[in-house]
C-alpha cells in the first residue's frame, strides 16, 4: 500500500519513503478514558512513542499516530502533549480497515482499538500488533517487533535468501487473534505480532 493521508502536519506519505520502517500507532480517541474508563490508555500510549523518539530514530522507524478523527480535531491535543510526531486523521476508517485494524464501539461511533501496524518501505504489512493490554508499553512492543524483523532480515541475508515480505491488508479485514497469522490475502501472509497476552481494555489511563 502507498497512500497520502492528512495529518496534524499536513499531507503525509504512508509508508515513509525516507525510513526503513513506518509504525502506525492506532488509538481510540485522545481523552476518551475520561468518558469511558474501559477504553482508557490512548494518551499514555502516544506519550510513550514521544518519550522513545530517539530509539525510533536509531531503528529507522517513522512513528505516526492514527485516530478516527479529522486532523483539526487532533491538532490541539498533539500540541498540548508536545508529541513531536504527526497524528493521522482517518475519519472514514479507510486506512485502518485497509490494514485490518480492529475496531471498537463508543456509543454510536466506530473507533479503532489500540493497536499498531509496522510497514516496510514498500508498503507491505510486516506486523499487526493487537491487543496491547498495557498502554505504557505501546512503544516498547513496537520496538521489539521491529527488532525481530531486523533480526529475521539479517538471518535471511546471511543465508542468501530474500526477506519475506508481508502482504498488504485487504480493505475491511479485521484482526482479533493474538500471536497467529491474521489471514492470507492475494496469496501472501499477513503476520500478527503478539505484544502482551491477555484481554485488553482499549483506551486511555488518566
Amino acid at each position: 500500500m502507498r497512500v497520502t493521508v492528512d495529518s496534524t502536519e499536513g499531507p503525509i506519505a504512508v509508508p515513509s519513503p525516507d525510513h526503513r520502517w513506518t509504525a502506525l500507532f492506532f488509538i481510540t480517541e485522545p481523552g476518551i478514558g475520561e468518558i469511558l474508563p474501559e477504553l482508557a490508555g490512548c494518551t499514555t500510549g502516544l506519550c510513550t512513542v514521544r518519550d522513545d523518539a530517539a530509539r525510533f530514530a536509531r531503528a529507522g522507524v517513522r512513528a505516526l499516530g492514527v485516530s478516527a478523527h479529522a486532523p483539526g480535531h487532533l491538532a490541539d491535543f498533539a500540541a498540548s502533549r508536545d508529541l513531536g510526531y504527526p497524528l493521522l486523521g482517518d475519519g472514514d476508517l479507510a486506512l485502518g480497515r485497509a490494514l485490518g485494524v480492529p475496531e471498537v464501539k463508543a456509543g454510536d461511533r466506530t473507533l479503532f482499538a489500540r493497536a499498531a501496524v509496522v510497514l516496510d518501505r514498500a508498503g507491505a504489512v510486516r506486523a499487526l500488533i493487537h491487543p496491547i493490554p498495557d498502554p505504557e508499553r505501546h512503544a516498547e512492543i513496537v520496538l521489539e517487533a521491529v527488532a525481530e524483523l531486523e533480526a529475521a532480515a539479517g538471518s535471511e541475508a546471511s543465508a542468501g535468501t530474500e526477506p519475506a515480505a508481508g502482504a498488504e491488508a485487504a480493505a475491511g479485514g479485521g484482526a482479533g487473534h493474538t500471536g497467529e497469522r491474521v489471514g492470507e490475502r492475494a496469496g501472501e501472509q499477513v503476520r500478527e505480532h503478539a505484544g502482551d497476552r491477555g484481554a485488553e481494555p482499549d483506551g486511555e489511563r488518566p
